[in-house]
């Protein structure tokens, strides 16, 4: 059987989080316990594989080229995804409270609405409240 047939690549089966911890697993970079700062060493490898993954897409992007622009990006959840893994963070309990948090906030309707000076933005309306994740760290 193909990958492109095989049952974890079906939309029904789509699940980041646990792909990425098996990628993980597979290659001895567990962490189960609770949520920790990084080892400096790994830290900083972290940090310089996800900026190497940014630096891909928008490479990519100068070239016009878009598949390696797709494969930069899902290189780089990939790589974010296994950094929070590392850390010891429930992701999905983080990123379901993220979520919600930002469904509450507003496009842009001028430049200078925006702190990044662009209609493309979203923001945070008057009485927005941003997530707590305060209880998936400590």
């Amino acid at each position: 059987m193909t990958s492109a047939t095989s049952p974890k690549s079906t939309a029904s089966t789509f699940d980041p989080v646990s792909d990425m911890a098996e990628f993980h697993e597979k290659f001895g970079l567990t962490y189960r316990g609770r949520p920790r700062p990084l080892p400096e060493e790994m830290g900083d490898f972290r940090e310089e594989f996800m900026c190497e993954e940014l630096s891909e897409y928008a490479l990519a992007k100068v070239d016009n080229n878009l598949e390696k622009q797709f494969d930069a990006l899902i290189d780089l959840v990939y790589v974010a995804l296994g950094t929070a893994y590392l850390h010891g963070f429930d992701f999905k309990e983080g990123w379901r409270r993220v979520h919600e948090a930002n469904m509450k906030k507003v496009r842009a309707q001028r430049a200078s609405d925006s702190l990044r000076g662009s209609t493309f933005d979203v923001v945070k309306p008057a009485g927005w409240t941003p997530p707590d994740l305060s209880d998936l760290v400590a």
